[in-house]
């Protein structure tokens, strides 16, 4: 019996964190220090790539459970943290 092939999402960190790290430099991503950015989008890039098959509401669920589960280590708010890892899958899709 044959296997379907498992969907990959793939994601060049490298670039799509350079990419954020240039946003922010031009002051476009918020107030605080990359650093806490930069937390945010490794957890939304390790959820977007863990589910592969999920869509986005599903994939925001396992984000919100990751950001609670992390928060108190985290200064960048819910709903920040939301739009930001949300833009990110969008470019990581397009590019």
């Amino acid at each position: 019996m044959q296997t379907a092939p498992t969907a990959q999402r793939s994601i060049d960190r490298h670039a799509e964190l350079t990419y954020w790290r240039g946003v922010h430099a031009i002051g476009h991503l918020g107030q605080h220090e990359f650093d806490h950015y930069q937390r945010l989008l490794e957890m939304g890039y390790d959820v977007y790539q863990a589910y592969p098959r999920a869509n986005e509401e599903q994939l925001y669920r396992v984000l919100q459970d990751s950001y609670h589960r992390h928060s108190p280590a985290l200064a960048v708010s819910w709903d920040e943290a939301r739009w930001l890892v949300r833009h990110a899958w969008h470019h990581a899709e397009q590019h």
